[in-house]
């Protein structure tokens, strides 16, 4: 497993690498500092690829992108060791499996590792600051998630506490003291602990303070068109305010900076219409609002739901966990937002999406024919069911 995900990495960064040649785009490696909005210096990189030593480079432009990525955070007290107490960073180096292991953070990151691990045979344990994991998804989608998990043999706990101070290392692994909100605590020992707290943008040191970017709490703000207050400097990913830090964001932000710089159309970033996947079993796929997020603005909204044991797909794969939700304008039936648990639900939501960008109805997607048998047949289904009309429950 180790050696193809090494393969694939080096594929995937070859052909990124090819195409930057192409295109005879100029890369340099180094590390680069603004010197008011449209200059670059560059410290260079050396023959051998040893930073800083290369000498340096002066880049003048007339337009400027950040595009400087992000870095992992751990929790206040928590020294990361690289060993023992590991971040995404370390454990995606791993070549040999833990006995067991603790992760701390239930998002995305932290639940994808869960059940990765736990698929390899090595025993897991979840901890989740909040009272649910996967707590930016739709509770309904949360309780699954955790149902499934524990069903699979999987240790959970939310409203988790621990002093990370605390957290101890010897030869054997860690050791901390760790229990819900309110009641006793117990130790908890394993061989690893990974740490899936969040990211945090990397703005620090590269020169913003020669330009008029703005930030707000550590992050850059930005116009519908990646603009910063600077007027020729943009920004993009994981360093801007306002959108989540997923990859498919950022090359969507990318190029609507390159258009705007261009001078060619491009339709600004959708909060709404921004889908998010996690890769756990069951997969989690969304979009747009959760029914508590339309309520919460003061909407009417309608319900669409159909459970995977309903359709004929899943029970040919085996996978009946979850369900296809839909929530709706009550009135006009537009699609607020679309929450799926279940088989491929990273790729079903791509109907979803394409459906909220074009501003179809709920009307819409139920006349829209759906092939059999597919596990897309339950996005048809659910549409149905915003109306009491789905057929297969």
């Amino acid at each position: 497993m180790a050696a193809r995900r090494d393969a694939v990495v080096k594929r995937m960064w070859t052909g990124v690498k090819s195409l930057i040649t192409k295109n005879k785009v100029t890369w340099i490696q180094g590390r680069g500092r603004l010197d008011g909005p449209r200059k670059v210096r560059v410290d260079q990189a050396g023959e051998d690829g040893t930073p800083g030593t290369g000498g340096e480079r002066v880049l003048n432009a007339n337009d400027v992108i950040l595009a400087t990525g992000s870095r992992v955070k751990s929790l206040p007290g928590l020294e990361i060791d690289g060993s023992k107490i590991v971040t995404s960073d370390e454990i995606l180096k791993l070549d040999t499996l833990p006995k067991d292991i603790v992760i701390v953070g239930a998002g995305a990151v932290g639940v994808e590792f869960a059940s990765m691990f736990h698929d390899l045979g090595v025993k897991v344990t979840l901890l989740e600051y909040l009272p649910t994991i996967v707590p930016l998804e739709d509770p309904e989608v949360s309780r699954v998630v955790e149902r499934s998990f524990q069903k699979r043999g999987m240790t959970v706990m939310t409203n988790a506490r621990f002093d990370p101070q605390s957290v101890t290392t010897d030869d054997n692994g860690i050791c901390l003291d760790v229990g819900p909100e309110g009641k006793d605590s117990a130790e908890l020992r394993a061989e690893m602990m990974l740490v899936a707290t969040g990211r945090a943008a990397n703005i620090e040191n590269i020169g913003l303070e020669t330009t008029k970017v703005e930030t707000d709490r550590g992050v850059i703000k930005v116009d519908g068109h990646m603009r910063t207050r600077e007027p020729h400097v943009y920004a993009i990913g994981d360093i801007v305010a306002g959108t989540p830090q997923l990859a498919h964001v950022a090359t969507a932000e990318g190029m609507v900076a390159v258009a705007h710089i261009a001078g060619k159309p491009a339709r600004p970033i959708n909060r709404n219409r921004i889908p998010a996947c996690t890769y756990t079993d069951p997969g989690i796929g969304s979009v747009g609002l959760t029914e508590a997020q339309a309520k919460a603005q003061g909407l009417k909204v309608k319900i669409g739901k159909f459970p995977f044991v309903g359709n004929s797909k899943a029970t040919i794969l085996g996978k009946h966990e979850g369900f296809v939700k839909v929530v709706a304008d009550e009135k006009f039936g537009e699609i607020l937002g679309v929450h799926i648990i279940g088989p491929e639900a990273f790729e079903l939501i791509g109907e979803a999406v394409t459906a909220m960008e074009a501003e179809a109805t709920v009307d819409t997607m139920m006349s829209t024919i759906h092939a059999h048998p597919t596990i897309y047949e339950a996005m048809g289904e659910a549409f149905n069911n915003v109306y009491g009309l789905a057929i297969n429950i």
